[in-house]
């Protein structure tokens, strides 16, 4: 009994440790080979996938505040409210656990079932994509409104966002809206990359959890 609730206690916490290390790599990984695509979220949305709503916000929370107290000499960036939003669609969207014994019957073959979670967990996917895209464009462009346009926070000339959003506001463009559309071009990128690497990582954690558990109880 000790056995497994030691477990229960101790392999979220690790889990949500190495998702954080993780995710602090790729952002250093990202800075070094300077990427324009932000996929520091991969961990977040994999542990969100496999562990629920908490431990996908620790994650999420402590990531920037990790980020922040490293590099970024702010400990809580506003653009920390993306990721959390992001955090939120994949635990309100994301798709059941693929268990075939479920399936419609009418399905004869094993194999026909097992195509079907498939088919169903990819179009799950493809939902919370797309939701994650229109929610980092326009709630990015938002924040970056208000913090470098209206609070005069200095917005990096080096970031493939700014650079696009720079060039539709010299076409005419108003600020919030090239702020969106200039997201919109990297997000459809970036956010596949988290969705669908997410999604699998998260099935590693999903088999990881059940094999310490299985171990703690005999």
């Amino acid at each position: 009994m000790r056995n497994i609730r030691a477990t229960r206690l101790t392999m979220p916490v690790l889990i949500c440790a190495l998702a954080i290390a993780a995710n602090l790599l790729v952002i250093l990984f990202r800075s070094l080979l300077w990427l324009p695509l932000f996929v520091d979220t991969v961990f977040t949305a994999a542990v969100t996938f496999s562990m629920g709503l908490v431990p996908g916000l620790v994650v999420a929370t402590l990531t920037w505040a990790a980020d922040g107290f490293l590099w970024r000499v702010q400990p809580f960036h506003p653009f920390l409210l993306v990721a959390i939003a992001e955090v939120f669609i994949v635990h309100a969207l994301k798709p059941a656990s693929p268990d075939v014994a479920r399936l419609p019957q009418s399905y004869a073959s094993k194999t026909d079932r097992k195509m079907l979670a498939i088919y169903r967990i990819f179009l799950r996917l493809i939902l919370i994509y797309a939701a994650c895209v229109i929610a980092a464009s326009v709630l990015g462009g938002i924040i970056d409104l208000v913090y470098h346009a209206m609070l005069g926070a200095e917005r990096p000339s080096y970031i493939a966002i700014n650079a696009i959003m720079m060039a539709l506001m010299q076409g005419g463009a108003h600020e919030l809206p090239a702020g969106i559309f200039s997201r919109i071009q990297v997000n459809m990128i970036d956010r596949l990359v988290v969705v669908f690497g997410g999604y699998l990582v998260s099935r590693g954690i999903a088999r990881v959890i059940e094999g310490k558990q299985m171990e703690s109880q005999t």
